[in-house]
């Protein structure tokens, strides 16, 4: 007897969806698989069993014999493989939920996918809706150790130098480090985000937003000001247990994701200051945590990276995710807002370091999230929401941007002004210990000018286009 090779999780979402393919249209135009912690997978239907018609009852049992049978150990047994709405708590709730993932259709039927992951759910949903209008801008690594404090730092600097007003909250919680760049304890404010946090949970998070913010004695004698939201204040306290805590999906108003909570406080503060920038100081690697600073807050992302593979394969993680799970229009948005950073470029063969660098960046975005296409037809593009791309190495990537009157971009490998063609950080021996605020040295603007003359240059346009640029 042949033994029956198992189904792994590579491929149990992909037998699922093909699976419930062959409903058709039988029970509604709509069908939800719902994948558990264990990766387990089940259908959710509309209506309740009962209510059901006899070939609608008949059609869901064979699926659900079919399912047990495909799946193995990543299916349920026949008569708990489907489950059905009207017997459900959170009811027709399950088809409108923000985390649902569109995943296939055909003849009709869209198949729809709930993932209930521990962490990883983040990075593919939708940007939360905002009310404030100032630019945001996220600085995130896949790996820690590229320069990213740093390079937030001498911006913020840069910018309050020509009286702008940059407002930064450090969200890498576990690993606080810009807070304590800009920042000397002296200067610390007596709470941080660690304390909202908890203080939100029992419905009392603005007692302490004016106790939060704290200028950086960096910008005391610019134009503009640097304001800081740190990790921790004065009186935190125990910080441990603090951020044990504050990461737990629950409000003093109602239950929130910590997504949504986030949102909510950064907000505030930005009403209250009107700051003509935010920066988002995001923890590195692939934790929802950072998840939420770079796709859900509505800010551009600087990616930094440096020429390793381990670095250019966290980062195909990320984006072959991106790639599967985000809705073609979202991510149609949501790529234009991504900027490579190379990091540290070395002082010693940084010409080749850079083109090799640019050609490996290149091949991560034309492999996940520039889009095939067989033949650019410019009349059809002129009509629709579409982007479109060539994958043959160097030739040119054909962009139409959607809504109102569409916008034409070819970029190919030496595009400057492509999200891949990346931001420069140039190593240097000074700055690996930069720390600006001790004994009142401030920023030496010979040695910042030659390490991160052309990042800062490229930044600002970036995030402050030329006509408004000071």
């Amino acid at each position: 007897m042949t033994k029956q090779t198992p189904v792994l999780f590579n491929s149990a979402l992909d037998i699922a969806i093909d699976t419930v393919k062959g409903l058709g249209t039988v029970c509604g135009d709509e069908i939800m698989l719902v994948r558990d912690l264990r990766g387990r997978i089940r259908v959710v239907v509309r209506g309740r069993y009962e209510e059901l018609l006899d070939n609608q009852k008949l059609a869901l049992r064979k699926c659900s014999q079919k399912l047990t049978e495909a799946l193995g150990a990543y299916g349920f047994p026949p008569d708990r493989a489907v489950l059905y709405v009207g017997d459900l708590e959170q009811g027709e709730q399950v088809f409108v939920s923000s985390d649902r993932l569109f995943m296939a259709e055909e003849g009709g039927l869209k198949v729809w996918l709930l993932d209930r992951q521990i962490i990883g759910q983040d990075w593919v949903l939708a940007p939360i809706k905002r009310k404030t209008t100032n630019r945001r801008v996220t600085f995130f690594g896949i790996k820690g150790g590229v320069g990213r404090s740093t390079a937030l730092a001498i911006l913020a600097w840069q910018l309050a130098k020509k009286g702008k007003k940059v407002l930064v909250f450090d969200l890498d919680l576990e690993s606080p480090g810009v807070s304590s760049t800009l920042l000397s304890k002296e200067y610390l404010p007596d709470y941080g985000i660690v304390d909202w946090f908890i203080e939100d949970g029992v419905g009392q998070g603005n007692s302490i937003e004016d106790a939060m913010i704290a200028p950086s004695p960096l910008a005391r004698d610019l134009q503009g000001e640097i304001l800081i939201i740190p990790a921790y204040g004065r009186n935190t306290g125990d910080y441990m247990p603090k951020l044990a805590r504050c990461y737990s999906e629950f409000s003093g108003n109602a239950s929130k994701p910590w997504a949504e909570r986030l949102q909510q406080m950064v907000e505030q503060v930005e009403r209250k200051e009107e700051p003509d920038l935010v920066i988002l100081d995001s923890r590195a690697g692939l934790h929802d945590i950072a998840a939420v600073s770079v796709t859900r807050m509505n800010a551009d992302a600087f990616l930094f990276a440096v020429d390793s593979e381990q670095t250019w394969r966290a980062y195909e993680f990320l984006f072959s995710h991106w790639r599967k799970y985000l809705p073609e229009r979202e991510l149609l948005k949501f790529r234009h807002k991504l900027q490579i950073v190379a990091g540290m470029v070395p002082e010693t063969g940084m010409k080749e370091y850079l083109k090799r660098f640019r050609e490996r960046a290149w091949d991560l975005f034309r492999d996940h999230l520039y889009d095939k296409y067989d033949e650019y037809d410019e009349a059809e593009a002129q009509t629709d929401d579409a982007f479109s791309y060539d994958l043959s190495g160097e030739a040119p990537v054909h962009i139409i941007i959607p809504g109102g009157v569409p916008e034409a971009f070819i970029y190919d490998l030496s595009t400057e002004d492509a999200p891949h063609y990346p931001f420069p950080v140039y190593w240097s021996r000074e700055l690996q210990e930069f720390d600006p605020l001790r004994n009142g040295v401030g920023v030496d603007e010979r040695i910042v000018e030659a390490a991160m003359g052309s990042f800062m240059a490229k930044a600002e346009n970036m995030l402050f286009p030329r006509e408004e640029n000071v």
